[in-house]
Protein backbone atom coordinates (compact mmCIF):
# COMPACT_ATOMS: atom_id res chain seq x y z
CA UNK A 1 0.00 0.00 0.00
CA UNK A 2 1.44 3.22 -1.09
CA UNK A 3 2.51 5.73 2.02
CA UNK A 4 0.24 8.62 0.89
CA UNK A 5 -2.73 6.38 0.90
CA UNK A 6 -2.12 5.29 4.41
CA UNK A 7 -2.16 8.68 5.48
CA UNK A 8 -5.08 9.32 3.83
CA UNK A 9 -7.02 6.64 5.68
CA UNK A 10 -5.37 8.24 8.91
CA UNK A 11 -7.39 10.84 8.66
CA UNK A 12 -10.54 9.58 7.15
CA UNK A 13 -10.27 5.78 8.53
CA UNK A 14 -13.26 6.16 11.07
CA UNK A 15 -15.20 6.46 7.11
CA UNK A 16 -12.85 3.89 5.14
CA UNK A 17 -14.43 0.03 5.19
CA UNK A 18 -12.95 -1.92 7.76
CA UNK A 19 -11.11 -4.55 6.49
CA UNK A 20 -8.43 -7.06 7.38
CA UNK A 21 -4.87 -6.45 5.21
CA UNK A 22 -1.44 -7.58 5.30
CA UNK A 23 0.17 -4.54 5.22
CA UNK A 24 -0.48 -3.88 8.95
CA UNK A 25 3.23 -2.57 10.03
CA UNK A 26 2.04 -2.19 14.42
CA UNK A 27 0.40 -4.63 16.44
CA UNK A 28 -1.86 -2.95 18.90
CA UNK A 29 -3.94 -5.11 21.51
CA UNK A 30 -7.30 -3.31 23.23
CA UNK A 31 -7.84 -4.99 26.72
CA UNK A 32 -11.73 -4.95 27.50
CA UNK A 33 -12.00 -1.60 29.13
CA UNK A 34 -13.04 -1.50 33.32
CA UNK A 35 -16.17 0.70 32.30
CA UNK A 36 -18.47 -0.41 34.94
CA UNK A 37 -21.45 -0.46 33.17
CA UNK A 38 -20.77 -3.29 30.53
CA UNK A 39 -20.85 -1.05 28.24
CA UNK A 40 -18.34 -2.71 25.70
CA UNK A 41 -16.39 0.62 25.75
CA UNK A 42 -13.18 -1.62 24.72
CA UNK A 43 -14.67 -3.67 21.93
CA UNK A 44 -16.08 -0.63 20.20
CA UNK A 45 -12.48 1.39 20.11
CA UNK A 46 -10.69 -1.90 18.78
CA UNK A 47 -13.38 -1.53 15.88
CA UNK A 48 -12.51 1.86 15.50
CA UNK A 49 -8.78 1.80 15.40
CA UNK A 50 -9.40 -1.30 13.09
CA UNK A 51 -10.36 0.38 10.20
CA UNK A 52 -6.82 1.87 10.37
CA UNK A 53 -4.96 -0.05 7.60
CA UNK A 54 -1.72 0.31 9.18
CA UNK A 55 -2.94 -1.31 12.35
CA UNK A 56 -3.33 -4.75 13.31
CA UNK A 57 -6.03 -4.38 15.96
CA UNK A 58 -6.56 -7.48 18.78
CA UNK A 59 -9.22 -7.60 21.23
CA UNK A 60 -8.46 -8.98 24.35
CA UNK A 61 -11.83 -10.02 26.36
CA UNK A 62 -10.48 -12.46 29.02
CA UNK A 63 -12.16 -11.85 32.39
CA UNK A 64 -9.67 -10.63 35.14
CA UNK A 65 -9.99 -8.43 37.86
CA UNK A 66 -8.55 -4.82 36.98
CA UNK A 67 -8.56 -3.23 40.16
CA UNK A 68 -5.20 -1.95 39.90
CA UNK A 69 -6.35 0.20 36.91
CA UNK A 70 -6.92 3.04 39.65
CA UNK A 71 -3.69 4.77 39.84
CA UNK A 72 -4.39 5.83 43.43
CA UNK A 73 -3.89 2.34 43.96
CA UNK A 74 -0.73 0.32 45.58
CA UNK A 75 -0.79 -1.95 43.14
CA UNK A 76 1.26 -0.76 40.35
CA UNK A 77 3.37 -3.77 40.16
CA UNK A 78 -0.07 -6.09 39.08
CA UNK A 79 -0.43 -3.34 36.25
CA UNK A 80 2.83 -3.70 34.67
CA UNK A 81 3.28 -7.16 35.07
CA UNK A 82 -0.29 -8.31 33.95
CA UNK A 83 0.48 -5.82 30.69
CA UNK A 84 3.85 -7.57 30.13
CA UNK A 85 2.57 -10.80 30.04
CA UNK A 86 -0.52 -9.89 27.14
CA UNK A 87 1.87 -8.42 25.35
CA UNK A 88 4.05 -10.95 25.16
CA UNK A 89 0.87 -13.73 24.59
CA UNK A 90 -0.32 -11.71 21.63
CA UNK A 91 2.69 -10.34 20.58
CA UNK A 92 1.89 -6.79 20.18
CA UNK A 93 3.80 -3.71 19.95
CA UNK A 94 1.48 -1.90 22.20
CA UNK A 95 -0.99 -2.21 24.80
CA UNK A 96 -4.00 0.15 25.01
CA UNK A 97 -5.67 -0.10 28.47
CA UNK A 98 -9.09 1.75 29.68
CA UNK A 99 -10.67 2.64 33.03
CA UNK A 100 -13.83 4.87 33.29
CA UNK A 101 -13.68 7.43 35.71
CA UNK A 102 -16.37 9.71 36.75
CA UNK A 103 -17.64 9.67 32.83
CA UNK A 104 -14.51 9.79 31.10
CA UNK A 105 -12.38 7.11 29.74
CA UNK A 106 -8.95 7.12 30.59
CA UNK A 107 -6.36 5.42 27.75
CA UNK A 108 -2.90 4.29 29.38
CA UNK A 109 -0.72 3.04 26.22
CA UNK A 110 1.75 0.15 27.41
CA UNK A 111 4.79 -1.18 25.49
CA UNK A 112 7.23 -4.07 26.56
CA UNK A 113 9.87 -3.11 28.86
CA UNK A 114 9.27 0.77 29.27
CA UNK A 115 11.58 1.56 31.92
CA UNK A 116 14.83 -0.25 30.99
CA UNK A 117 17.54 2.14 31.32
CA UNK A 118 19.60 2.96 29.29
CA UNK A 119 17.35 3.69 26.70
CA UNK A 120 17.92 5.43 23.34
CA UNK A 121 14.24 6.18 22.94
CA UNK A 122 11.97 8.46 24.75
CA UNK A 123 10.18 7.25 27.78
CA UNK A 124 6.66 6.17 27.66
CA UNK A 125 5.29 6.28 31.45
CA UNK A 126 2.70 3.67 31.91
CA UNK A 127 1.09 6.38 33.97
CA UNK A 128 0.83 8.62 30.94
CA UNK A 129 -2.95 8.65 30.41
CA UNK A 130 -5.33 9.99 27.78
CA UNK A 131 -8.46 10.94 28.76
CA UNK A 132 -11.48 10.97 26.78
CA UNK A 133 -15.41 11.52 26.61
CA UNK A 134 -17.31 8.42 27.79
CA UNK A 135 -19.86 9.24 25.06
CA UNK A 136 -17.33 8.98 22.03
CA UNK A 137 -17.80 5.13 23.35
CA UNK A 138 -21.37 4.39 23.50
CA UNK A 139 -23.80 3.33 20.97
CA UNK A 140 -25.19 6.78 20.41
CA UNK A 141 -21.77 8.70 20.43
CA UNK A 142 -19.40 9.54 17.86
CA UNK A 143 -15.86 9.70 18.40
CA UNK A 144 -13.84 12.56 17.49
CA UNK A 145 -11.33 12.51 14.39
CA UNK A 146 -8.84 15.18 15.62
CA UNK A 147 -8.69 13.10 19.11
CA UNK A 148 -8.37 9.78 17.14
CA UNK A 149 -5.30 11.13 15.24
CA UNK A 150 -3.87 11.92 18.45
CA UNK A 151 -4.61 8.30 19.45
CA UNK A 152 -2.77 7.10 16.38
CA UNK A 153 -0.01 9.36 17.40
CA UNK A 154 0.78 7.98 20.45
CA UNK A 155 0.43 4.38 19.87
CA UNK A 156 2.90 4.99 16.79
CA UNK A 157 5.24 7.18 18.36
CA UNK A 158 5.47 4.82 21.97
CA UNK A 159 6.33 2.09 19.72
CA UNK A 160 10.16 0.61 19.48
CA UNK A 161 11.05 0.37 15.72
CA UNK A 162 11.65 -3.09 15.16
CA UNK A 163 10.83 -4.42 11.78
CA UNK A 164 11.83 -2.54 8.49
CA UNK A 165 8.41 -0.74 7.50
CA UNK A 166 8.02 0.51 11.04
CA UNK A 167 11.89 1.81 11.16
CA UNK A 168 11.33 3.36 7.79
CA UNK A 169 7.71 4.49 8.87
CA UNK A 170 7.35 5.60 11.98
CA UNK A 171 9.34 9.23 11.52
CA UNK A 172 7.52 9.61 8.36
CA UNK A 173 4.24 9.13 9.89
CA UNK A 174 4.47 11.08 13.01
CA UNK A 175 5.66 14.09 10.14
CA UNK A 176 2.45 13.84 8.72
CA UNK A 177 0.10 12.98 11.66
CA UNK A 178 1.24 16.34 12.42
CA UNK A 179 0.72 17.82 10.01
CA UNK A 180 -3.17 17.03 9.20
CA UNK A 181 -3.41 18.08 13.19
CA UNK A 182 -1.95 21.37 12.70
CA UNK A 183 -4.27 21.56 9.65
CA UNK A 184 -7.17 20.64 10.64
CA UNK A 185 -9.33 23.91 11.28
CA UNK A 186 -12.53 22.01 12.12
CA UNK A 187 -14.29 23.37 15.20
CA UNK A 188 -13.32 20.86 18.26
CA UNK A 189 -15.79 18.79 19.47
CA UNK A 190 -14.40 18.03 23.21
CA UNK A 191 -14.28 20.40 26.11
CA UNK A 192 -11.76 22.38 27.55
CA UNK A 193 -11.60 19.95 30.43
CA UNK A 194 -9.76 16.84 28.16
CA UNK A 195 -6.87 19.80 26.63
CA UNK A 196 -4.47 19.40 29.33
CA UNK A 197 -3.91 15.30 28.55
CA UNK A 198 -3.88 16.27 24.37
CA UNK A 199 -1.93 18.69 24.68
CA UNK A 200 0.75 16.56 26.79
CA UNK A 201 0.23 13.68 24.15
CA UNK A 202 0.45 16.30 21.58
CA UNK A 203 4.20 17.28 22.77
CA UNK A 204 4.94 13.67 22.92
CA UNK A 205 4.37 12.76 19.25
CA UNK A 206 6.09 15.88 18.44
CA UNK A 207 9.33 15.36 20.51
CA UNK A 208 9.28 11.84 19.24
CA UNK A 209 9.31 13.07 15.53
CA UNK A 210 12.39 15.41 16.03
CA UNK A 211 13.98 14.42 18.98
CA UNK A 212 17.29 13.27 16.81
CA UNK A 213 17.37 16.48 15.00
CA UNK A 214 16.12 19.37 17.24
CA UNK A 215 16.09 22.83 15.79
CA UNK A 216 15.04 25.76 17.81
CA UNK A 217 11.92 26.33 16.56
CA UNK A 218 11.05 22.56 17.64
CA UNK A 219 12.04 23.45 20.82
CA UNK A 220 9.83 26.69 21.36
CA UNK A 221 6.36 24.90 20.05
CA UNK A 222 7.03 21.55 22.06
CA UNK A 223 7.92 23.13 25.32
CA UNK A 224 4.58 25.66 24.23
CA UNK A 225 2.29 22.47 24.60
CA UNK A 226 3.89 21.05 27.42
CA UNK A 227 3.53 24.24 29.05
CA UNK A 228 -0.65 24.73 27.52
CA UNK A 229 -0.99 21.39 29.39
CA UNK A 230 0.56 22.28 32.86
CA UNK A 231 -1.12 25.96 32.42
CA UNK A 232 -4.27 24.69 33.87
CA UNK A 233 -3.56 22.86 36.61
CA UNK A 234 -6.73 22.57 38.27
CA UNK A 235 -7.77 20.53 35.40
CA UNK A 236 -5.43 17.89 35.80
CA UNK A 237 -7.43 15.40 38.11
CA UNK A 238 -4.35 13.56 39.58
CA UNK A 239 -1.52 15.17 40.62
CA UNK A 240 0.46 12.16 38.69
CA UNK A 241 -0.46 13.37 35.46
CA UNK A 242 1.13 16.76 36.60
CA UNK A 243 4.21 14.61 36.87
CA UNK A 244 3.97 13.03 33.82
CA UNK A 245 4.11 16.82 31.59
CA UNK A 246 6.83 17.63 34.22
CA UNK A 247 8.80 14.35 32.90
CA UNK A 248 8.21 15.06 29.41
CA UNK A 249 9.21 18.70 29.48
CA UNK A 250 12.23 17.46 31.14
CA UNK A 251 12.84 14.83 28.32
CA UNK A 252 12.97 17.68 25.51
CA UNK A 253 15.60 19.21 27.50
CA UNK A 254 17.30 16.50 27.97
CA UNK A 255 17.29 16.31 24.36
CA UNK A 256 18.12 19.63 23.65
CA UNK A 257 20.85 19.68 25.75
CA UNK A 258 22.55 16.33 23.85
CA UNK A 259 21.92 17.96 20.67
CA UNK A 260 22.66 21.75 20.69
CA UNK A 261 25.85 23.01 21.66
CA UNK A 262 24.54 26.77 22.14
CA UNK A 263 22.57 27.15 25.21
CA UNK A 264 23.63 23.71 26.81
CA UNK A 265 24.06 24.94 30.32
CA UNK A 266 20.74 25.92 30.17
CA UNK A 267 19.20 23.15 28.56
CA UNK A 268 21.04 21.17 31.14
CA UNK A 269 19.85 23.41 34.20
CA UNK A 270 16.12 23.09 33.05
CA UNK A 271 16.16 19.40 32.34
CA UNK A 272 17.39 18.45 35.84
CA UNK A 273 14.76 21.23 37.41
CA UNK A 274 11.94 19.68 35.40
CA UNK A 275 12.87 16.20 36.52
CA UNK A 276 13.23 17.41 40.23
CA UNK A 277 9.70 18.63 39.54
CA UNK A 278 8.41 15.25 38.06
CA UNK A 279 10.02 12.97 41.13
CA UNK A 280 7.55 15.25 43.37
CA UNK A 281 4.33 13.72 41.80
CA UNK A 282 5.87 10.45 40.63
CA UNK A 283 7.28 9.47 44.08
CA UNK A 284 7.83 6.64 45.53
CA UNK A 285 4.58 5.19 45.23
CA UNK A 286 5.27 4.63 41.45
CA UNK A 287 8.82 3.14 42.07
CA UNK A 288 9.38 2.30 38.17
CA UNK A 289 9.15 6.52 37.36
CA UNK A 290 10.82 7.17 40.14
CA UNK A 291 13.68 4.62 39.49
CA UNK A 292 13.99 5.99 36.19
CA UNK A 293 13.51 9.64 36.91
CA UNK A 294 16.34 8.97 39.32
CA UNK A 295 18.61 7.11 36.82
CA UNK A 296 18.24 10.73 34.43
CA UNK A 297 18.38 13.24 37.16
CA UNK A 298 21.90 11.11 37.89
CA UNK A 299 23.37 11.66 34.64
CA UNK A 300 22.54 14.64 34.63
CA UNK A 301 23.82 15.89 37.54
CA UNK A 302 26.97 14.41 36.61
CA UNK A 303 27.14 16.04 33.48
CA UNK A 304 26.51 19.32 35.50
CA UNK A 305 29.50 18.53 37.86
CA UNK A 306 31.80 17.89 34.40
CA UNK A 307 31.08 21.19 33.13
CA UNK A 308 31.27 22.99 36.36
CA UNK A 309 33.33 21.05 38.92
CA UNK A 310 30.59 21.49 41.76
CA UNK A 311 31.49 18.49 43.83
CA UNK A 312 27.50 18.62 45.30
CA UNK A 313 26.16 18.00 41.82
CA UNK A 314 28.57 14.96 41.85
CA UNK A 315 27.23 13.82 44.58
CA UNK A 316 23.63 14.23 43.93
CA UNK A 317 24.86 11.93 40.85
CA UNK A 318 25.82 8.89 43.26
CA UNK A 319 22.61 9.56 45.57
CA UNK A 320 20.02 9.60 42.45
CA UNK A 321 22.47 6.33 41.23
CA UNK A 322 21.43 4.74 44.91
CA UNK A 323 17.86 5.74 44.40
CA UNK A 324 17.67 4.28 41.00
CA UNK A 325 19.41 1.18 42.59
CA UNK A 326 16.40 0.32 44.42
CA UNK A 327 14.42 0.04 41.92
CA UNK A 328 16.02 -1.51 39.07
CA UNK A 329 17.58 -4.77 41.39
CA UNK A 330 19.37 -7.33 39.98
CA UNK A 331 16.41 -10.27 40.09
CA UNK A 332 13.90 -8.40 38.50
CA UNK A 333 15.74 -5.61 35.84
CA UNK A 334 19.04 -7.49 35.40
CA UNK A 335 20.63 -5.94 32.93
CA UNK A 336 19.21 -2.39 34.12
CA UNK A 337 20.77 -3.42 37.28
CA UNK A 338 24.28 -3.92 35.47
CA UNK A 339 23.92 -0.43 34.04
CA UNK A 340 23.30 1.13 36.95
CA UNK A 341 26.15 -0.63 39.02
CA UNK A 342 28.76 0.11 36.18
CA UNK A 343 27.88 3.67 36.59
CA UNK A 344 27.97 3.99 40.36
CA UNK A 345 31.73 2.25 40.15
CA UNK A 346 32.31 5.13 37.35
CA UNK A 347 30.77 8.03 39.68
CA UNK A 348 32.01 6.72 42.77
CA UNK A 349 35.65 6.50 41.27
CA UNK A 350 35.27 9.82 40.58
CA UNK A 351 33.92 10.99 43.91
CA UNK A 352 36.54 9.53 46.04
CA UNK A 353 39.11 10.89 44.32
CA UNK A 354 38.01 14.21 44.41
CA UNK A 355 37.64 14.21 48.19
CA UNK A 356 40.39 11.60 48.34
CA UNK A 357 38.57 8.72 50.57
CA UNK A 358 40.00 4.79 50.27
CA UNK A 359 36.85 3.85 51.41
CA UNK A 360 34.31 5.70 48.40
CA UNK A 361 37.13 4.05 46.08
CA UNK A 362 36.50 0.43 47.45
CA UNK A 363 32.34 1.17 46.67
CA UNK A 364 33.29 2.08 43.51
CA UNK A 365 35.05 -1.40 42.92
CA UNK A 366 32.27 -2.96 44.38
CA UNK A 367 29.99 -1.46 41.83
CA UNK A 368 32.34 -3.42 38.76
CA UNK A 369 32.25 -6.33 40.85
CA UNK A 370 28.28 -6.44 41.00
CA UNK A 371 28.67 -5.42 37.01
CA UNK A 372 30.65 -8.96 36.18
CA UNK A 373 27.70 -10.59 38.09
CA UNK A 374 25.92 -10.13 34.70
CA UNK A 375 28.89 -10.20 32.25
CA UNK A 376 30.72 -13.22 33.48
CA UNK A 377 33.94 -14.19 32.08
CA UNK A 378 32.59 -17.31 30.19
CA UNK A 379 29.33 -15.52 28.37
CA UNK A 380 31.30 -12.03 27.75
CA UNK A 381 34.83 -12.90 28.09
CA UNK A 382 35.27 -8.85 26.53
CA UNK A 383 32.87 -7.51 28.70
CA UNK A 384 34.46 -9.08 31.75
CA UNK A 385 38.12 -7.92 30.92
CA UNK A 386 37.27 -4.66 30.28
CA UNK A 387 35.71 -4.25 33.78
CA UNK A 388 38.86 -5.93 35.65
CA UNK A 389 40.41 -3.03 33.87
CA UNK A 390 38.60 -0.46 35.82
CA UNK A 391 38.90 -2.33 38.85
CA UNK A 392 42.31 -2.22 38.25
CA UNK A 393 42.50 1.14 37.30
CA UNK A 394 40.95 2.49 40.58
CA UNK A 395 43.96 0.15 42.80
CA UNK A 396 46.50 2.20 40.09
CA UNK A 397 44.65 5.15 41.39
CA UNK A 398 44.77 4.51 45.42
CA UNK A 399 48.23 3.50 44.75
CA UNK A 400 49.19 6.72 43.09
CA UNK A 401 47.21 8.63 46.01
CA UNK A 402 48.47 6.62 48.65
CA UNK A 403 52.10 6.07 47.70
CA UNK A 404 51.12 2.11 48.68
CA UNK A 405 52.86 -0.27 46.26
CA UNK A 406 50.55 -3.03 47.55
CA UNK A 407 47.69 -1.26 45.21
CA UNK A 408 50.04 -1.01 42.31
CA UNK A 409 50.31 -4.79 42.85
CA UNK A 410 46.69 -5.72 42.81
CA UNK A 411 46.18 -3.31 39.87
CA UNK A 412 49.11 -5.35 38.14
CA UNK A 413 47.06 -8.07 38.94
CA UNK A 414 44.06 -7.28 37.17
CA UNK A 415 45.22 -5.59 33.77
CA UNK A 416 47.19 -8.87 33.37
CA UNK A 417 44.14 -10.98 34.05
CA UNK A 418 42.04 -8.61 31.19
CA UNK A 419 45.28 -9.05 28.76
CA UNK A 420 44.85 -13.26 29.62
CA UNK A 421 41.21 -12.76 28.11
CA UNK A 422 42.82 -10.17 24.86
CA UNK A 423 45.28 -12.44 24.07
CA UNK A 424 43.22 -15.70 24.23
CA UNK A 425 40.32 -13.61 21.80
CA UNK A 426 43.43 -11.80 19.52
CA UNK A 427 41.83 -8.49 20.38
CA UNK A 428 44.93 -6.24 19.48
CA UNK A 429 43.65 -2.94 20.32
CA UNK A 430 42.92 -4.26 23.81
CA UNK A 431 46.07 -5.54 24.23
CA UNK A 432 47.91 -2.44 22.97
CA UNK A 433 45.99 -0.77 25.76
CA UNK A 434 46.44 -2.94 28.58
CA UNK A 435 50.36 -3.20 28.02
CA UNK A 436 50.76 0.13 28.24
CA UNK A 437 48.78 0.26 31.50
CA UNK A 438 50.76 -2.34 32.89
CA UNK A 439 54.50 -0.35 31.85
CA UNK A 440 52.62 2.56 33.70
CA UNK A 441 52.30 0.38 36.67
CA UNK A 442 56.12 -1.57 36.67
CA UNK A 443 57.53 2.43 36.71
CA UNK A 444 56.50 2.37 40.30
CA UNK A 445 56.86 -0.98 41.71
CA UNK A 446 60.03 -1.86 39.52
Amino acid sequence: MPLNTCLENIRRFLFAPTKETSEAIFRVTVVAFEDKCNLNCGRRFAEILKHNPLFEVNFFDEAFPKGFLNLQGRNFFDFIDRGNKILSSTHSDVLVWGYEENGKIRLNFQTADPYIVPNDELSYSLLDSLYIPLSFLTSAGSFSESVLLVICGIIIASIRPITEDQINNKPLLLKSIIELLASDTSPKDISREFMPYIMNMLGKIYLSNTQHQLSPDDIEIIRKLFETALKDKYLITQPVQYGCVCHNMAQLYECAYNLKPQQRYEYLKTAIACYQEAHKYLNKNYPYDFGLIAYHLAVLYFEFWKQTNDLQALRDAVSQLREAEKVYTETQFPKSWCVVEGLLGYYLTSLGMNVKSNDIMQLAINGFRNQQRIFEQRIYPMQWAGIQEEIGHIYYLLGKQNEDENFMLEARNYFKSALDVYSQLKAKPAITETERRLAKIRNYID
